[in-house]
């Protein structure tokens, strides 16, 4: 798959996060349609007290900047868990796994530094599907206000997924 305007790509919290702080979520969300859960916009609003007052997020708006933001209910998290034995994810990537896995459309994962997301990833056959911020970036040719943090680059995501396939 190449980039292309109107793309689904799933985005999970810390992908939100990272590109509200770096200034490239609006040039991303005009670009692609950006998909996610309920649990995580849920997630950008928690932990504020851990941010800086201009990396917190608007909820309004960041919903309105998504395509679509897909609900996910507790059967379907009983049905995630019985199948994969309940694996060690946040809610919120669990959530965006099972949305994804029900879409039935190409799209990409925007990566996630979290690396029991990367691990579930790659045991399901997604690995082709995770994309870095930094390559999307990179292709939107988007400025950044300040630097994107080394998990969220090409380089990082190529050493985990390079790792995962020679099973280090």
């Amino acid at each position: 798959m190449t980039f292309r305007p109107g793309q689904i790509v799933l985005v999970d919290t810390n992908v939100v996060l990272e590109a509200h702080r770096t200034g490239c979520w609006s040039t991303l969300a005009q670009y692609f349609a950006l998909h996610t859960v309920g649990k995580v916009v849920e997630e950008t609003q928690t932990g504020y007290q851990n941010r800086k007052p201009e990396e917190w997020i608007d909820e309004g708006a960041l919903r309105a900047s998504f395509a679509h933001i897909a609900h996910v209910d507790d059967e379907a998290r009983a049905e995630f868990n019985m199948r994969h034995g309940h694996p060690a994810l946040d809610a919120g990537e669990r959530d965006l796994l099972i949305y994804g896995g029900a879409l039935g459309a190409p799209a990409w994962w925007l990566n996630s530094p979290d690396m029991a997301a990367v691990r579930f990833a790659h045991a399901i056959g997604w690995t082709d599907r995770l994309v870095s911020l930094e390559a999307m970036v990179s292709h939107l040719r988007a400025r950044l206000r300040e630097d994107l943090r080394g998990n969220y680059t090409e380089r990082w995501l190529s050493v985990k997924k390079t790792d995962l396939l020679l099973n280090r």
